[in-house]
């Protein structure tokens, strides 16, 4: 079985050592370099990567991704899509010949995101980018992912034991982001995948009013569909107009968003965390008990760490105080304290919880 690691580079000279070492037990390496101007292509020829240029004009990641595709080998069996900001644990070889079954076309595995300072990934989502040489070609010009060619019949298989770490430089631009993603929207206005993208971009970029409009567009689509995805998107809206001081609307987009999805934690968090904010102490232990009463972890995107960890404890221990629900406080605080003992400020929530009669 010959394996091959392949990605797309632009001045990633920061990364070069950590990613080709982890990535030696392949059988071949390949970076499709976009026009480094630092020391990328010198680092990678000297590790033993095989290097080649290209140019994309204009600037698209799928039409980038599928060019270093075809610059494999024909004898290639599997295929790794690792970017330069990511690495492969150890024993992800034997992970991988040991999960790739007779029939396998592409595999799901856990991607750690969110390194804490003590190592450890704070939350994880199942990626799907180890696939067959042939028969798979990228989509989307940005957030792009695997598509299947017409006629395969693809075969997923799944490996908890193959895990790739993602270690960004936090320092660099993510700029061109936005209008690739509003370009992309307006060029296929029927894409529900590409609104929800483009309306939490302007969610993070603070244009509250432009997020409420596209993220509203997603939900009206015919094909948003997935409730995950719908959710997140009136979770979204809800901060938006809180934002912009429309608390009304804000708690009505909330409980939508808790509507749609009530299996879901992450709606109940945020609900809960608007109403401590608010002063709806009865409201904001309503939507902690809710979101915590929920064990099933989702393994996407819209999965937040804050509510599969310190959220729900921290913003319900305040609020059960102020409803005078004092064992309970104590009892939500020393769990907070269990995933965050240091923090100054729950050290200071203690101080008047614990002593709460």
């Amino acid at each position: 079985m010959k394996i091959a690691v392949y990605t797309i580079a632009l001045n990633e000279e920061t990364f070069v050592d950590r990613w080709a070492e982890a990535a030696a037990p392949a059988d071949y390496r390949l970076v499709a370099d976009t026009g480094s101007t630092d020391g990328t292509i010198a680092k990678l020829q000297a590790a033993g990567v095989e290097v080649r240029s290209i140019a994309i004009k204009p600037w698209r990641f799928d039409h980038a991704r599928n060019a270093a595709l075809a610059l494999l080998p024909a004898d290639i069996d599997i295929c790794l899509s690792i970017d330069m900001d990511e690495v492969l644990q150890p024993g992800w070889r034997e992970a991988l010949i040991e999960a790739w079954v007779p029939g396998t076309t592409r595999l799901r595995n856990p991607l750690e995101i969110d390194i804490g300072a003590d190592g450890a990934a704070k939350r994880f989502f199942y990626s799907s980018r180890i696939h067959q040489r042939f028969g798979y070609e990228w989509k989307y010009p940005i957030h792009e992912v695997l598509s299947v060619a017409v006629g395969l019949q693809e075969q997923i298989a799944t490996s908890d034991r193959l895990r790739i770490r993602h270690l960004p430089d936090d320092g660099k631009s993510r700029g061109q982001y936005l209008p690739m993603l509003a370009a992309a929207a307006a060029a296929d206005p029927s894409d529900d995948r590409l609104a929800h993208y483009y309306g939490r971009e302007l969610m993070f970029r603070g244009e509250h009013e432009a997020a409420i409009a596209e993220l509203r567009r997603h939900l009206s689509l015919p094909r948003a569909t997935w409730k995950a995805e719908r959710s997140a998107s009136m979770r979204f809206i809800g901060r938006c107009q809180k934002a912009l001081g429309r608390i009304g609307e804000a708690r009505s987009a909330y409980l939508q968003a808790c509507a749609e999805m009530p299996e879901a934690r992450e709606p109940w968090h945020d609900f809960a965390k608007f109403c401590m904010d608010e002063k709806d102490w009865s409201g904001g232990v309503w939507a902690a008990t809710r979101a915590l009463a929920i064990t099933h972890v989702p393994t996407d995107h819209t999965r937040d760490a804050k509510a599969w960890g310190i959220g729900p404890y921290d913003v319900g221990s305040i609020c059960a105080y102020y409803t005078g629900q004092h064992a309970l406080a104590r009892e939500w605080l020393t769990k907070a304290l269990e995933y965050e003992p240091d923090n100054p400020r729950l050290i200071k929530n203690g101080g008047w919880i614990f002593d709460g009669k």
